[in-house]
């Protein structure tokens, strides 16, 4: 037998796949000559096949030794020392591999790589882009430039990288996922999508590529698919943080908050400190509004997530004899007039001799003083783009006596503010429906129907209470005449929501699906944004299907511009409020479009809003003692025969009798506020501001 043939026996052995019969023969070889280079190089692929990283790498460093200038035993002893974690050793055998190859590309492909995996980024893009110039048909070049690019901040040059990787390895799964990462950056979220999905095709089982799927899914509003891809990711790794985070949130917007909040609490242990902190977060926001939850759920969720921000002591304020109160409000919602009726309805009537208005913008202020018709001595601060820090010295600076804060959990980013202590009294209105669970917080207004006294137990605020409703509107914008009921035409009874989405709970569509089947002949409108898609219809049919509800006895209607929005009262008859997260300003447009809400007391504030606005307005026949009361009520509307007569009578008077009722006297509400305010001053003149 000559020396080669053992050699060949052994190489022939490992192509076949007997690895035990070739390693045998591999070791044979090197005990007759033990300086072999090819018989240590082969050996040690093949004990890296079966695992056996230390032996594997003993072998490759011989084979090295006795062969320094083979590019191939170099580039696979790199690779070998890199998995060994061994990473500044693989960078020196990838470029003594590169120096001798210096036209081969993949010697610096592959220290590229290395090095950008060291943190050495310049370095190793010079070394990618050499191996993508000496072959600009080379997938794995371009895939690797295009990842180290991503992960240096360069998603522009990345995406068009990997979009040559791809074109020249379409079967790329990884490049298409890194792809959609790079596109996903760059907010072009329909090709991120597409990318993912061809990522998935691939590598069917890729929890990044499923989870970037998701997410695209989410920016591009396609809800119901971003759910399906979240779902494929937890179906691999049932504690995946970030996907149990976002199905959550996807869920919570399609209305699902009975399945949404388990999610949420479960990423709160699964995730990272990053992922526990946002979906802490996320449960403080939708707490208030879950069927499963109470008001002492409420109080906790709320009160663990403002537990990062310890409370600074209050500034010290000197205000001299008949000095007007200087009033701060704070917003991120003043470039939004239509959410902010209240508001301005309140901003117009304040006495400015007694107060000193002060508004702290944090959106938009170009057009502010036209739509909140500010006087000459209110003033605008706007404080976007500064930090909470910067907002708080803002506020600091102009010496405010009583800041109040307007946006409650809808800009959760700023609710930091309010610890730094900007002002020496801090108050809750408007935006709120539900304890903020901040210490810093001194008063929260309310009124009598939304905060029992027996309830006050359950905020960390000092409970203040308008006479009437703690809202006010005030319509003094384009909208649409009053219509006649449909019923009135002969037409069956429709029930209609234009509430969002997300308070759509499962236990609201039992409800409404409860009423459709007691009174056969009736249909239900529901139109928000979120029913943009024939996807989301579907979901939402299904959801009353699975009650026994024909589809076609659920009228589906996407967004429109306000007006459009508001012109769709003409074809409801009644208005169903949900639940537990009821209606205001949603509330307000029905009843000034003339059509009765039908609503009940709950055991919550944000039950509640609506109930404040009906007894207010006079409306109080149309407000249920509890649940069982609301169905009855509405069943009652739908089968009665007097019911367009008295729907049609309703209608054509509910403006004069809204205009007559404390919910839009505007004036007599800020004079009503303005007391509590000055309520508020001498008590935190002899310092008495908490509960």
């Amino acid at each position: 037998m000559s020396r080669s043939e053992p050699m060949q026996q052994a190489i022939q052995a490992q192509r076949a796949g007997r690895l035990e019969q070739a390693e045998s023969a591999y070791r044979k070889v090197l005990a007759e000559q033990p300086d072999h280079a090819a018989a240590h190089h082969n050996l040690a692929l093949l004990l890296l096949h079966r695992n056996q990283l230390e032996a594997a790498l003993e072998h490759m460093q011989t084979a090295a030794r006795l062969e320094p200038e083979s590019v191939e035993i170099l580039n696979n002893l790199g690779g070998l020392r890199e998995r060994s974690g061994q990473l500044s050793e693989a960078i020196e055998a990838y470029r003594q591999a590169a120096t001798i190859a210096s036209e081969s590309p993949v010697p610096h492909c592959n220290l590229g790589e290395a090095l950008c995996k060291a943190g050495r980024m310049h370095e190793g893009l010079v070394a990618l882009r050499a191996a993508a110039t000496l072959d600009p048909d080379l997938p794995e070049a371009w895939a690797a430039l295009g990842a180290a690019l991503l992960d240096g901040g360069q998603p522009t040059a990345a995406a068009a990288s990997l979009q040559r990787a791809v074109h020249l390895r379409p079967e790329d799964d990884r490049s298409w996922c890194r792809l959609g990462d790079a596109l996903q950056s760059l907010s072009r979220f329909e090709e991120a999508a597409a990318a993912y999905e061809k990522a998935a095709q691939g590598n069917p089982r890729g929890l990044d590529t499923w989870y970037g799927l998701g997410r695209a899914r989410m920016e591009c509003g396609r809800i119901v698919q971003a759910v399906e891809a979240f779902q494929r990711v937890l179906a691999i790794d049932p504690r995946y943080g970030l996907a149990l985070h976002d199905l959550g949130k996807s869920l919570f917007e399609l209305g699902c908050l009975e399945q949404a909040l388990p999610l949420l609490r479960q990423a709160v242990d699964a995730g990272p400190a990053a992922v526990r902190q946002h979906a802490l977060e996320n449960i403080a926001i939708i707490v208030p509004g879950s069927p499963a939850d109470d008001n002492g759920s409420i109080l906790q969720s709320r009160r663990t997530w403002g537990a990062q921000w310890p409370c600074r002591p209050a500034p010290p304020r000197t205000r001299a004899a008949g000095e007007p109160l200087r009033i701060g409000y704070v917003s991120s919602f003043f470039h939004r007039p239509n959410w902010m009726k209240p508001v301005q309805a309140v901003l117009q009537h304040h006495d400015r001799r007694q107060f000193e208005i002060h508004l702290f913008c944090d959106g938009p202020t170009d057009s502010l003083p036209a739509q909140f018709r500010l006087q000459a001595p209110d003033r605008i601060h706007g404080i976007q783009r500064q930090s909470n820090e910067a907002a708080a010295a803002t506020i600091t600076a102009q010496q405010i006596d009583i800041l109040v804060d307007l946006n409650g959990y809808s800009a959760p980013p700023r609710m930091a503010l309010y610890p730094l202590r900007p002002a020496p009294v801090q108050v809750g209105w408007f935006n709120y429906y539900a304890t903020s669970g901040l210490d810093c917080f001194d008063y929260l207004i309310g009124d009598k129907y939304v905060v029992p006294a027996a309830e006050e137990v359950f905020f960390t605020e000092r409970i203040l209470r308008v006479p009437h409703s703690y809202l006010t509107f005030g319509v003094d914008y384009p909208v649409p005449d009053v219509a006649p009921p449909p019923v009135l035409a002969g037409n069956p009874l429709t029930f209609g929501s234009l509430a969002s989405q997300y308070k759509l709970t499962d236990a609201v569509i039992e409800a409404w699906s409860a009423i459709l089947s007691a009174s056969p002949t009736s249909r239900l409108l529901i139109r928000n944004k979120r029913l943009d898609r024939l996807d989301h219809q579907e979901f939402v049919r299904g959801r009353f299907a699975a009650h026994g509800i024909s589809p076609d006895r659920v009228l589906l209607e996407g967004p429109a511009d306000h007006f459009k929005f508001l012109d769709t009262y003409r074809r409801i008859d009644v208005a169903l409020d949900p639940f537990p997260y009821s209606g205001g300003t949603t509330t307000m447009e029905a009843l000034w479009q003339g059509v009765p809400v039908v609503t009940f007391d709950g055991d919550r504030w944000a039950a509640r809003t609506s109930v404040s606005l009906l007894r207010s307005a006079g409306l109080d026949e149309f407000v249920g003692r509890d649940l069982q009361e609301y169905v009855q009520i509405c069943i009652r509307l739908a089968n009665s025969p007097d019911t367009p007569e008295r729907l049609a009578t309703l209608r054509a008077g509910l403006r004069d009798q809204l205009r007559c009722s404390p919910v839009c006297d505007s004036a007599g509400f800020t004079r009503a506020m303005e007391d509590l305010y000055r309520q508020i001053s001498s008590e935190w003149r002899v310092g008495i501001t908490s509960v």
